[in-house]
């Protein structure tokens, strides 16, 4: 292209910068719509994010609760749980298929 063409909405280099734009839009979006918030550099999850999360039913996640296998807050109600407690949870309860005797 030189000097003397003029870019409008149908041109190559158009369509791929408005392209460029969608895609760095849409990345954008995702990522607001993933990121959570935290509060001292700790992030905080529903009943609702850890069942999803670890594809449990919402009496699972509460007998976990109920046998002390998981550390939770509750706040007028409203029960919270440290990201860190979930993954602690996880680590504690990992057996490595390798690793293990046979019978």
């Amino acid at each position: 292209m030189n000097i003397d063409e003029v870019l409008d909405s149908r041109s190559p280099e158009m369509n791929e910068l408005f392209s460029a734009i969608r895609i760095g839009s849409n990345r954008i979006f995702n990522y607001k719509k993933l990121r959570k918030p935290t509060l001292l550099g700790e992030t905080f999850l529903t009943n609702k994010e850890v069942c999803k999360t670890l594809g449990l039913g919402v009496r699972t996640l509460q007998d976990y609760r109920e046998r002390g296998l998981l550390a939770y807050y509750k706040i007028e109600g409203k029960i919270l749980y440290k990201l860190s407690d979930v993954l602690q949870m996880l680590e504690n309860n990992y057996f490595d298929a390798w690793k293990r005797k046979p019978l």
